[in-house]
This record gives structure tokens, sequence and C-alpha cells, in this order.
């Protein structure tokens, strides 16, 4: 079934939502990034991290995770909305496939994530200098990160059936991977077991290979974080098709 007018109409439908409520959905986590960039660049002024500032160091790492958790949130929260409203109904009624409606929340999701990302980089400009050690692969290191975080977001919203569910995952899950992702830090500086945790944790090598393309510096081989980068989109995404093409936890409510 092609249907990919009503797949962007979804689409339109996402964006108009987040973009009517801008102040929970891009000017709350620029704000929270600000506060984290003023608190750590304070309580570390001065210190260099792998040969530059920390502010520079720290700079990439709070853009990545704007990505992230804008990404995920949007899709997520957004279908637990319906799901408690019952407007999920009338997406199982409409023709469309499970990839359409993947791409349609995903697609959504990316268009948020980079625009809270660019906003949180202008501020930050404020603050420091940054210039893209390359401007194409800080592209594709936004857009495979907004894409995966996304793709996540739509199946966690998928499984979760109320708001404190989602809450229980965003808690367990997200906020642990991104703390133990290197984000304020660098994982050279971590003692074992918690460094070969950061190395098993996806979320690193997202936000390493992001923070490669802006300053040019990494803790792995940028060829190594890029695999992971695209082998987990390749993964994640046929998988969120999959669930939404069988469609079962969004019935059984």
């Amino acid at each position: 079934m092609e249907n990919w007018q009503g797949a962007f109409s979804l689409f339109s439908r996402e964006v108009t939502r987040f973009r009517k409520i801008m102040v929970d959905t891009i000017v709350s986590p620029v704000v929270s990034n600000l506060l984290y960039l003023i608190i750590f660049n304070l309580a570390l002024t001065g210190r260099e991290v792998q040969g530059i500032e920390y502010i520079k160091f720290l700079a990439p790492g709070l853009i990545c995770m704007t990505l992230i958790t804008s990404a995920f949130s949007n899709p997520s929260f957004a279908m637990v909305i319906a799901k408690f409203s019952g407007t999920i109904t009338d997406l199982l009624m409409v023709p469309l496939t499970g990839m359409q409606i993947v791409t349609a929340y995903v697609g959504a999701a990316v268009f948020r994530a980079l625009i809270t990302a660019f906003v949180t980089f202008i501020v930050i400009l404020f603050f420091t200098e940054l210039h893209p050690y390359n401007l194409y692969l800080t592209m594709l290191s936004a857009l495979l990160t907004a894409f995966f975080f996304g793709t996540m977001g739509v199946v966690f919203g998928y499984f979760a059936k109320q708001f404190d569910r989602l809450t229980m995952m965003n808690t367990f899950v997200i906020t642990p991977m991104t703390f133990l992702g290197g984000v304020f830090y660098s994982v050279t500086v971590l003692i074992e077991p918690w460094k070969t945790i950061s190395l098993l944790n996806p979320m690193f090598y997202f936000i390493d290979f992001f923070r490669y393309s802006v300053i040019g510096i990494s803790h792995v081989d940028p060829f190594i974080s890029l695999t992971v980068s695209i082998v987990s989109n390749l993964i994640l995404f046929p998988f969120a098709v999959y669930l939404f093409s069988k469609g079962d936890k969004l019935i059984n409510i």
C-alpha cells in the first residue's frame, strides 16, 4: 500500500504538535543545557581534556545530548498521549503501513532534534568559539544520532501504556546511557568496571563520533563509532517497522 501522502500528513501533524508547545519542546532543553554549561564550566574552569579547554570538550557533548533527548521524547510521549486520549485508534484505521508510520514519527523526531540542537549550538557560541572540524561529518553524525534515538522513542512509545511506564524507561535506560556516554567527561578517567560499561554503551559511540566531527578529538577510532552508529540504525529501524506492522501493543491498551 503506497500512501506516502498520508505519512507526510502524520509527519506534519507531529511537527505542528511540538511547534505549538515550543516552550516545552525547544526552549526548556536549551535552558537546561545552558545551566549545565555554566555550572560545569564554573566548576572545572581552567582544566583541559585531551589538550583542549573543558568548555570546548563539553559543548559538543551537550549538543549531542540535546539531539538524543529531543529525538527520543518526541515520538515516545506522542504515542503515550495518543494511547491515553484514545486517538491511537485513528492511527490504526488509516491506510498506512508500519514503514510509513515509523518513518513519519521518526522524521518528526529528527526535525525537532535538529532544530533544538541548532538553537543550543547558537546559545553555546555566546560562551565559546565552536567551529565544526568537519561540517559534513557533523551533519551526518547529527542525522544518525537523531534518527536512532527517534526510532528508539518510537519503540519505547509502542510498548509503554502509561506515562509512568515511559518515565521508568527514561529513568532506567536513557538517563544512565546518557551519563555513561561521555557527555560531561572523558571515559579515560573512569575506573573499571565503569570504563568497560561505557564502551559497551552504544550511546557513547554516537557522542564520541559527534564530538570528533565538531572538535576533531575522539576516544576511539571515528570509523568504529561511525560503523556502530550505522549498524545500530540498520538494526533498530527494521525492528520498529516490524512492531508497527504487527500493531498488537497498540490495540491491547
